[in-house]
């Protein structure tokens, strides 16, 4: 079951050839996606254009390990050649969804309602972002490398807080928004109107601290001098202002989060301050 023939697994929903996809379990211990991708499954829909549901990563989610040689969301685009078996399943990934709009579904410990994130380079996929029914936007490339949001027309969504019933509920919902922004069910979608952020840098955890808590909510605005986080014997000041991206005190085990901040109120002035290329261009 762990051993080195691993591969995706996918399954496509109605007639013709994808380009559309809907992907859960790229991190093994996070089974909301896994669970919505199943029930839409088996209500089975009649689709008005097919779907590619894709189970990312099996034997992680098997073992109910975030991973087991490599965080697989850090290593796309992938190598179908490497020894580690999530940077073949990303390229696997990676070929799969190519040419297609993909929603792909994470959990967390930071936050109960959903988020989604994008890279700044890719249009097509911040334009499905900002239709979903959710409240926040967020550019993670300037944090993080090898996310699965680098490869193109990829929307990566946090449906909600790890291991709840309500992110099982919520990425299912998503799901079924996806599905009818994008024409694949019939009925006018549930659409949000979100704010739009860019996710700069992490958040150090004090070394060696054990009993630390955090004082601030994410995506709640904390002002230069104001503490973010405490011990018994010291607090933490922002030097800075920032938004709090994902921060939660158990989540990372070197970080709280990130810092991050918000660039705009509409998609089309959040392009501007990300530099995001013109649809085509």
């Amino acid at each position: 079951m762990f051993g080195d023939d691993v591969t995706i697994d996918a399954t496509v929903l109605g007639d013709g050839d994808p380009d559309l996809a809907v992907v859960g379990g790229v991190h093994g211990d996070e089974p909301s996606g896994l669970r919505a991708i199943r029930h839409v499954l088996d209500t089975e829909p009649d689709l008005e254009r097919p779907v590619k549901f894709v189970v990312a990563n099996p034997p992680a989610a098997v073992a109910h390990r975030r991973y087991l040689d490599a965080d697989m969301n850090r290593v796309f685009p992938g190598d179908p050649d490497a020894g580690e078996r999530e940077r073949r399943l990303a390229a696997q990934l990676g070929e799969a969804v190519d040419g297609s709009l993909a929603l792909s579904m994470h959990a967390t410990h930071s936050s109960a309602e959903p988020l989604a994130f994008v890279s700044g380079d890719h249009p097509a996929a911040q334009a499905a972002a900002a239709r979903l029914p959710l409240e926040h936007v967020v550019n993670h490339d300037p944090a993080v490398d090898g996310a699965f949001t680098s490869c193109e027309r990829v929307v990566s969504v946090e449906v909600g807080r790890q291991l709840t019933e309500d992110a099982t509920q919520n990425a299912t919902k998503l799901v079924r928004a996806f599905l009818r922004l994008t024409d694949a069910l019939p009925d006018d979608p549930k659409t949000g109107s979100p704010a739009f952020y860019t996710m700069r840098d992490a958040v150090e955890k004090p070394a060696g601290e054990d009993d630390v808590g955090l004082l601030v909510d994410n995506f709640e605005r904390v002002d230069a001098g104001t503490a973010y986080a405490a011990t018994p014997d010291e607090e933490y000041v922002a030097d800075d202002p920032f938004y709090p991206v994902l921060m939660s005190e158990t989540g990372y085990e070197d970080i709280f989060g990130y810092r991050g901040e918000r660039v705009a109120d509409s998609l089309a002035a959040a392009r501007e301050a990300w530099g995001t290329p013109p649809e085509g261009g």
